[in-house]
């Protein structure tokens, strides 16, 4: 008669439905690329000082409209809303990720075997649609993802789950259980567990330690490697 642990299965991203994955941070290697975008934006357009260590702790994960009121609520007396500045957001990141894609060439390659293997994959970000569709399309990646869904298709902003579960309703997938969610931020984190999906986080936005707390299953990176992965 075999024991609990002899009748254990595993299972791995190929064994589920669907796959979805943040972008900036987690599918883009473009955390550092924000963090500077903002911290100048703050201080150039509404003189506000912001440290690395404060966008990390208090910025990282949110959407871009939101970050931006939290900026403008630190300068007095600014009357500008945060959607007067998105625009300016979009050209900023345009231009400092023109020279290169940002997506790594083994992020790509997980992607396309997740394909490859007959997975429902989908996109859940905060960014806006002008910043991650031309590079998903750059990437070549843009085709194997049966949706995306940006800052302008929510109400809500992680750490809710709006997102997640748009996206999974879009692809048809009815069970939350069945749906792995790539993400690297703790807003992004808890709106995964408030979907009820199994969360992987990657590393790098956060401190690891910080990171443990809040996620059962942390990566180094995207990559092939993660197929082996065991999401049990």
């Amino acid at each position: 008669m075999m024991g609990p642990a002899a009748a254990r299965t595993t299972t791995t991203l190929t064994g589920l439905d669907g796959v979805l994955f943040d972008f900036n941070g987690t599918l883009s290697d473009d955390e550092g690329v924000l963090r500077d975008l903002f911290i100048d934006l703050a201080a150039a357009e509404c003189g506000v000082t912001i440290t690395a260590r404060q966008y990390q702790e208090d910025l990282a994960g949110r959407s871009d409209s939101e970050i931006m009121a939290d900026i403008l609520a630190l300068a007095p007396g600014d009357a500008r809303r945060a959607e007067d500045f998105l625009g300016l957001i979009d050209e900023s990141y345009a231009a400092r990720v023109a020279k290169k894609s940002l997506i790594r060439p083994a992020t790509r390659e997980l992607v396309r075997a997740l394909h490859a293997a007959g997975l429902k994959l989908g996109v859940v970000t905060g960014a806006s649609r002008l910043q991650v569709l031309p590079a998903l399309e750059r990437a070549g990646l843009l085709d194997l993802f049966g949706v995306v869904v940006t800052d302008e298709d929510v109400v809500e902003g992680k750490p809710h789950p709006e997102g997640f579960q748009r996206a999974a309703a879009a692809l048809g997938l009815e069970d939350p259980s069945r749906i792995a969610a790539f993400e690297d931020s703790l807003p992004g984190l808890g709106a995964v567990a408030a979907a009820g999906m199994i969360a992987i986080c990657v590393d790098g936005t956060h401190p690891r330690e910080v990171l443990q707390r809040h996620a059962r299953i942390i990566v180094p990176e995207l990559g092939p490697a993660c197929l082996e992965l065991d999401l049990g």
